[in-house]
């Protein structure tokens, strides 16, 4: 049995990776492209290792800790999800419940904005596309009011971001949240 601290330590060790991860969403353009300077020129070959080495991470450091091992192992192939998924938010239900600013990158909202007389028709079921999301008034003001609150404190701090950029420290966030939750008790 390992003891409290190193169990802490792991987990960190592994939330960093995860990190890192996430954080190449923007410099591999959505995860369709591998960074330059990198010897692999296969970007699923590329991400597919950066996740493998995250999951060696996970089964050496808890070795015989089977209940972390398997919380982390599910936050690793949720990970994994999101990667190849190659569409936002493309995370799994939970990273939404977790964090429901994630919901704010759904391509609803700019099929509401770009083509509203489809979009009805997709609210309507009336075509065989269907969104995972269907706004409502609520949703739709929150997401207002956080890409405001966002543009003024770039406006303020003179910062530029682009909205994959903003995605990408969302995602960071829920990762954030996601190991608070699950690991509460060691962090």
């Amino acid at each position: 049995m390992m003891n409290k601290n190193d169990i802490t330590k792991g987990i960190k060790t592994v939330y960093g990776k995860l990190w890192e991860v996430l954080s190449l969403y923007d410099v591999t353009k959505c995860y369709n492209e591998v960074p330059k300077g990198e010897a692999e020129d296969d970007i699923w070959i590329y991400m597919g290792r950066k996740i493998e080495d995250v999951r060696k991470e996970v089964n050496s450091h808890f070795l015989g800790e089977r209940e972390i091992r398997e919380k982390l192992h599910n936050i690793v192939d949720e990970t994994e999800y999101f990667v190849r998924r190659y569409e936002r938010p493309g995370v799994v239900l939970r990273w939404k419940q977790i964090n429901q600013k994630l919901l704010y990158f759904g391509c609803e909202f700019e099929l509401m904005d770009e083509v509203p007389e489809i979009f009805k028709e997709i609210q309507r079921g009336l075509t065989s596309i269907s969104v995972a999301c269907v706004p409502d008034e609520e949703l739709i003001q929150s997401r207002k009011e956080y890409f405001e609150a966002i543009n003024k404190k770039s406006k303020e701090n003179n910062l530029r971001y682009t909205e994959e950029q903003i995605f990408n420290q969302e995602l960071q966030n829920t990762l954030t949240l996601i190991f608070e939750n699950d690991f509460s008790e060691y962090l």
